[in-house]
């Protein structure tokens, strides 16, 4: 009781006009609770009021009427506008009357049914601001998962911005990505410890929508189920000049590809594909496939089961949004199975950490019709990258097939689009082939990454042999170089060893100019082995305008050759072709 009436002393004797209507208050707080506070902190706040000993018991030595403040957000400051050290005559008086008519509310609720309904509404009260701050915590969540901050230290002072923020600040620029690791590709799967942690930042974060690939993937609150769309439309507009046939110099229009599907994730190993396309005025189906992704000796191995890409090289296993030019390279078009670029069909990939191997064993393209058995082809492919770097990637790889072919196959190769795939007169014609029954191919590649530099080059072979024991060859091989003009790192995916997405340093759509890459080719390709077989060749300068990592505006300028004894237009000719296409990929 002594240190009390010391404390009130102290309180008291500092110069001011209000020390009567301060001990006025402290008298009506002392009267009405019965029991002596010694003030442990400010009402709803955490920092003690100026003047006041603060009491490290805490709540626990509050009296009744200071807890039921505290649980109704009562503060004296608004109120008060001044600490218990400053206020004034009238500021002290409003306390004493907001003060009495609060605390007299215990009071008068004297019947058990009005002190019921009170508890009650400040249960009900305390329950509504938890809800509110559940919420408002997983919205911070939220927003720090979209938009990173470093903590700030304890120490540093709050940022004080100008009034007027500057009109020239400077624009917001991505950085280049690693060599070897552009953005994600739709052919081979992320790293499993990549997916790992994106289901782990999900459990912790909350995360469920990522724009990262150009379309929202949704992801439930555990990251354990994804979903996204996915598509591409590829527009061209194309014009052939020069061909001493007129009806071989035409200008035309064509959609290449309108394509939608979705892709997702059910857990932490299985994924799926599914998607369709409409191209040459058909409709298709394309991916359609579900894989399971683990380890297998220590290493990432995915097995897949449907209809998918081949894995057959550089060019073949990489999708036609991705390579540097408007087609692949005539190795990628030519030497293919009967079967085309898709199979249904089991298929296993296995990842290193600087190579890759996949076997498939497939049976016809899913839109194959169905008048005969199938045909069986069993292909390899495996690349390695000798040399990985920061700065600089070497790539090698060799791949192959095997295929028994079908008995109600007729044309077991196909024609060639040498100077762009607009015009249908303008093809390498494969010729006549009797009763084909199996075949072989295998092929070579290699290239050289260096930052924004790129070349590389393909060759493959292919046997085809008749029930009668004829057999005919098919040989391609193309090389060509490229060059990003505005820095960006070549989209070479080292961990399949095929090409992939830029990352845009400077994307149009974000103020910048985008990204600007050249690149030259040189191709040819062989069937004259077969006597009604014909052969081609190109050279082809490109220009491609990455507006960002989804947009590509393309520009081929293509000189190009051919002798096709048979077909529409039979002869030796060539000519020029320019070709333009709008690409969105997403």
């Amino acid at each position: 009781m002594i240190d009390d009436l010391a404390f009130l002393r102290r309180a008291t004797a500092k110069k001011s006009k209000c020390t009567f209507h301060r001990l006025f208050t402290v008298g009506i707080l002392l009267i009405l609770s019965r029991h002596y506070v010694r003030w442990p902190c400010c009402i709803g706040s955490s920092q003690p009021y100026p003047d006041v000993r603060p009491c490290n018991a805490g709540l626990a030595c509050s009296p009744p009427w200071l807890k039921l403040m505290r649980s109704l957000q009562v503060d004296l400051r608004p109120l008060l506008g001044c600490s218990l050290s400053s206020m004034s005559k009238k500021q002290a008086f409003a306390a004493a009357l907001y003060l009495s008519a609060v605390l007299s509310m215990p009071a008068a609720a004297q019947t058990a049914d009005e002190v019921s309904q009170l508890r009650r509404m400040v249960e009900d009260q305390r329950t509504h601001i938890s809800d509110l701050e559940a919420r408002l915590a997983v919205m911070e969540r939220m927003m720090a998962a979209t938009h990173p901050r470093e903590p700030l230290a304890a120490s540093a002072q709050p940022l004080h911005l100008p009034e007027t923020a500057p009109t020239d600040m400077a624009r917001a620029r991505n950085q280049p990505s690693p060599l070897g690791r552009p953005l994600p590709s739709d052919v081979h799967p992320i790293p499993l410890d990549e997916r790992l942690a994106q289901i782990e930042a999900a459990q912790k974060d909350m995360v469920h929508v990522n724009w990262s690939k150009g379309t929202p993937e949704f992801s439930s609150s555990d990251g354990n189920l994804t979903f996204r769309p996915r598509g591409r439309i590829l527009i061209d507009l194309g014009n052939t000049s020069g061909s001493s046939d007129s009806s071989r110099n035409i200008t035309a229009t064509q959609a290449r590809s309108l394509r939608l599907g979705m892709e997702g994730s059910i857990g932490r190993h299985l994924s799926y594909v599914l998607e369709g396309d409409f191209a040459d005025n058909a409709v298709s189906i394309k991916s359609a496939y579900m894989a399971w992704t683990a380890r297998l000796l220590g290493q990432q191995a995915e097995f897949a089961l449907g209809n998918r890409l081949n894995d057959r090289s550089l060019d073949g296993s990489s999708g036609t949004i991705s390579v540097p030019f408007i087609e692949r390279n005539v190795v990628g078009q030519g030497i293919i199975p009967v079967r085309g670029f898709f199979g249904l069909g089991v298929a296993a990939r296995v990842y290193g950490r600087n190579w890759h191997v996949g076997v498939q064993l497939s049976g016809d393209d899913i839109t194959n019709p169905e008048t005969a058995s199938d045909g069986v082809t069993l292909a390899g492919r495996m690349h390695w990258n000798p040399v990985k770097t920061d700065d600089l990637i070497l790539h090698l790889g060799v791949w192959g097939f095997y295929e028994h072919i079908a008995g109600d196959v007729t044309r077991p190769t196909r024609a060639i689009a040498i100077g762009g795939f607009f015009n249908d007169r303008l093809r390498v014609t494969p010729g006549t082939f009797a009763d084909p029954n199996k075949g072989t191919g295998y092929g070579f590649e290699a290239g050289l990454f260096n930052r924004s530099l790129w070349a590389y080059g393909e060759f493959g072979n292919r046997r085809l042999m008749s029930e009668t024991a004829v057999s005919t060859k098919q040989s391609a091989w193309a090389v060509a170089a490229g060059w990003f003009l505005t820095g960006e790192t070549t989209p070479y995916l080292a961990r399949g060893g095929i090409w992939s997405r830029p990352n845009v340093i400077d994307p149009l759509t974000g103020g910048g100019s985008g990204a600007f890459e050249i690149a030259v080719r040189y191709e040819t390709i062989d069937y004259s082995d077969n006597p009604t077989g014909g052969r081609g060749a190109a050279s082809t300068l490109g220009l491609n305008w990455y507006l960002n990592n989804f947009v590509r505006l393309q520009l081929n300028a293509i000189e190009w050759s051919v002798h096709n004894p048979s077909g529409m237009i039979m002869g030796t000719d060539h000519g020029r072709t320019v070709v333009t296409r709008a690409q969105i990929s997403f």
